[in-house]
């Protein structure tokens, strides 16, 4: 339930270059390399104008993955469960539902081993499928009376036509 990894290396290499623009060396150093890329993208929420500089002052940049990062979607989700082929993802409105993909690990993995879950994280266009920036933040479990809620939700927004597992 990934990307293909030639893929998942290109955006993984744009977006880490670009975020890293954002910020002074200093506020990289001693940090984590998925600190300092989660601050790097609340600088950039705050100011999406910064992704044009980068283009202008980096024309070899890969423009099909900075397409993707332009059109990232950075706000709280609720991963709901699994499939042999894609995570549940339902917007916090509850009004669509994805079938998301990992850049190099499943959604599960990202979110410590368990589904029904409230996250922070990014969804984007990839490769003609959603695909999350693996950044992930501000987890938190949900009960089991929730969870059986927004499953109920999920089928019916999945039979009224609002789940997508790809962009094309």
């Amino acid at each position: 339930m990934v990307i293909t990894e030639p893929l998942a290396r290109r955006f993984i290499g744009t977006y880490t270059d670009f975020l890293g623009s954002l910020l002074p060396d200093s506020a990289k150093a001693g940090k984590r390399n998925t600190q300092w890329l989660a601050t790097a993208r609340k600088r950039f929420l705050g100011n999406k104008s910064q992704l044009q500089s980068y283009r202008r002052t980096h024309p070899q940049a890969d423009a099909e993955m900075l397409a993707a990062i332009a059109a990232l979607r950075i706000r709280s989700w609720i991963y709901l469960k699994d499939t042999t082929a894609y995570s549940v993802w339902m917007d916090e409105a509850g009004e669509r539902t994805y079938g998301v993909l990992g850049l190099t690990q499943r959604v599960r993995d990202l979110c410590q081993g368990g589904s029904g879950v409230i996250l922070t994280a990014g969804l984007m266009p990839l490769g003609g499928r959603w695909v999350t920036d693996g950044l992930v933040e501000n987890l938190a479990w949900l009960g089991p009376n929730y969870r059986r809620d927004l499953t109920q939700a999920y089928n019916q927004l999945s039979q009224s036509g609002r789940f997508s597992t790809g962009t094309a």
